[in-house]
Parts: C-alpha cells; structure tokens; sequence
C-alpha cells in the first residue's frame, strides 16, 4: 500500500516525503485495507483540487499584473504623448516672443533714428538762429 500511495501522490504533486508518510499512517490506522484505496483518491482528488484553484488564482494574478502594467504604459504613452505637445506648445509661444521682441528692438532703432535726427535739426538751428532760440527756450522753461 506504501508504495502504491508513493506512485499515486508523489508523481502529480509536491507534496513532501514527510506528508505523504503521515498521510499513509493516518489511512492505515484509521481505515480498513479496502477503504484504505478510496481514502487515497479522495485525498488525491483534493490535493488536486487545492493545486487546480491555485494554478487559477495564479493565472488571474498573473493576468491582472499583465493589465495593469499594460494601463501603466498606457498612461506613460499618454503622458509622454501629453509632455511632447506642451514642448511644442512652448516652442510656438517662444518663437511668437522673439517676433514681439524683434518688432520692438525695430520700432525702438527707427525711434532712436527720429531722435538722432531731431537733435541734430535741433542743433543746427541753435546753431543758426543762437540768439532768439536762446530766448525762446529761457522764456519757455520759466
């Protein structure tokens, strides 16, 4: 019976030598040499049973970690997706502020250049007309 149980239990499963003793001692003391068969496949029947639900709640495991980081990437994609339209975003906004910035330095150098020649006209008519532009100037300031 010993070495019928062995080729019963221990091919299909791992159960340890020590268990598979203590199993055979517990059906020989407890059952008659016909029961002894039965009690065998019953106990083969549920520690098959016990691995089946296990091999399941690790397929559903191993399935639900696939989904999960599946909607991890998936968000990361998103996020990166996300990340490269604000880069370009900034660099649309970037380049409107150099144009504004352009368009002010160019308004600023034709300011500068009207400035320049007012002075210089300014300085010609002193020049020119030195002694009423004197008095104008005194009498406006006062």
């Amino acid at each position: 019976m010993q070495g019928n149980m062995m080729q019963v239990i221990q091919p299909n499963h791992t159960i340890s030598q020590s268990t598979i003793a203590l199993i055979m001692k517990l059906i020989k003391k407890s059952y008659k040499e016909e029961e002894q068969q039965e009690v065998l496949n019953d106990i083969v029947a549920i520690v098959d049973e016990v691995k089946r639900d296990n091999r399941i709640s690790s397929e559903l495991i191993r399935e639900e970690v696939v989904e999960k980081l599946r909607n991890e990437l998936a968000t990361k994609e998103f996020v990166r997706a996300e990340i490269a339209e604000v880069k370009q975003e900034l660099k649309q906004e970037i380049a409107k502020v150099r144009t504004e910035i352009s368009e002010v330095n160019r308004r600023f150098d034709l300011l500068e250049q009207k400035f320049k020649f007012y002075a210089i006209g300014l300085g010609v008519l002193i020049i020119i007309l030195q002694p009423k532009v004197f008095d104008f100037i005194t009498a406006f300031l006062k």
